[in-house]
């Protein structure tokens, strides 16, 4: 997600529940002398708060647009301490560390989005030596659920299709083979949508250091006691992560923040019973694919994203580590547009003379305007 128009930034700033939890978290550091460095910065909402809870300067770090408002924003509260860098983490530049590092690079599962290792990456740069972070370590937790209504709306509608089809006055269509790639599928979802029952108590399933951390890999498993019978239809997960000197869940239970829990289901609902173990097993690489495996003694379902889309010998070939790589007559034309960016050409005639050199590729002027411009809003 680019996070690249004001709506994007809409529930993060008005997320009242976390934001103060920032604050407390920023109160309890921030001195006249601190210098801060809010990552990821969006609109600006703790890097601001940082400013007028009285660091000496603050940091903006953000690569999107949107970074233009939070200056503005800045200026029009009077914050002169606010200095902003519009580039990612990797890209900046600075002569001095840093005493704070305030961050928001936590996805709706911890993981999601793969932030993490651009905040190892400024920790690693621009923390000073006893600097500190907000947060400073994350920790996914699960359990499993009954989920009974979301799932039939979500998973059994596929088989269900020829029914809904026939009531509506349609031909009958069996839409039943798409219900194994819905049941592949992640679902970030508002609990009170998906109206979850625990059946367990919630499991610790990996924890992160931030201040040490240096890979956002996931590869766990846990046991879960049963504590009630009934149907288990798959596993919700969220994340705690420690501001300060208390955790802020977003579970969603009892109050939500912007992020949303996520419902992993199975391909087959299990019967469960009061006082029996059930098995989950998570891995994800560092930008990889989802898979969840549930074991109820003897038996197990495993599943993937990666089953969550059709599988062609295409995307599977490209999906290895040992594919060899080479470029599209597409790829081409935008490596040679990058090596035309000097600063020195615009982009209407660097368009014209794209389309001239790769007609097969750019079918009108507006196409070729199309590539160039994304090519230089991203890279120059």
């Amino acid at each position: 997600m680019t996070y690249s128009t004001i709506s994007d930034h809409h529930a993060m700033v008005h997320d009242g529940l976390r934001n103060a939890a920032y604050t407390r978290a920023m109160q309890q550091v921030i001195g006249p002398d601190t210098t801060v460095m809010d990552l990821g910065a969006g609109l600006g909402v703790h890097g601001l708060t940082a400013a007028k809870l009285g660091a000496a300067q603050v940091h903006l770090v953000e690569p999107s647009p949107v970074l233009d408002v939070a200056r503005q924003v800045a200026q029009h509260n009077g914050l002169g301490n606010v200095v902003c860098h519009n580039c990612r983490a990797e890209e900046l530049q600075l002569d001095t560390p840093v005493d704070l590092i305030v961050s928001v690079f936590t996805g709706n599962f911890l993981l999601t989005e793969d932030l993490l290792p651009s905040l190892f990456h400024a920790r690693d740069q621009f923390l000073a030596p006893g600097g500190q972070m907000i947060p400073d370590r994350g920790r996914m937790e699960v359990a499993p659920v009954c989920a009974e209504a979301y799932y039939r709306k979500h998973i059994d509608a596929w088989s269900d299709y020829p029914a809904h089809a026939a009531s509506h006055g349609q031909p009958e269509l069996d839409y039943s083979p798409v219900r194994p790639f819905a049941a592949n599928t992640l679902y970030y979802e508002r609990r009170k949508r998906l109206e979850p029952t625990l059946l367990a108590a919630p499991a610790a399933l990996l924890e992160l250091d931030f201040t040490t951390a240096t890979s956002a890999a996931c590869d766990c498993e846990v046991q879960v006691t049963i504590e009630r019978d009934g149907t288990c239809h798959g596993w919700l997960g969220w994340f705690q992560m420690r501001l300060g000197s208390e955790w802020l869940s977003t579970s969603g239970d009892p109050e939500a923040t912007h992020w949303s829990p996520v419902f992993m289901p199975l391909e087959r609902p299990l019967q469960v019973s009061a006082g029996e173990q059930l098995g989950f097993a998570l891995k994800r690489p560092e930008f990889g694919e989802w898979t969840w495996t549930t074991r109820q003694g003897d038996n197990q379902q495993r599943q993937s994203t990666f089953l969550s889309q059709p599988l062609s010998p295409e995307r599977i070939r490209k999906a290895s580590e040992n594919y060899t790589p080479g470029l599209n007559p597409r790829g081409q034309a935008a490596k040679w547009l990058l090596g035309q960016m000097a600063g020195n050409v615009s982009v209407s005639k660097l368009a014209a003379q794209a389309q001239a050199r790769f007609p097969e590729v750019f079918d009108s002027p507006a196409s070729a305007r199309e590539l160039v411009r994304s090519l230089a809003e991203r890279y120059t």
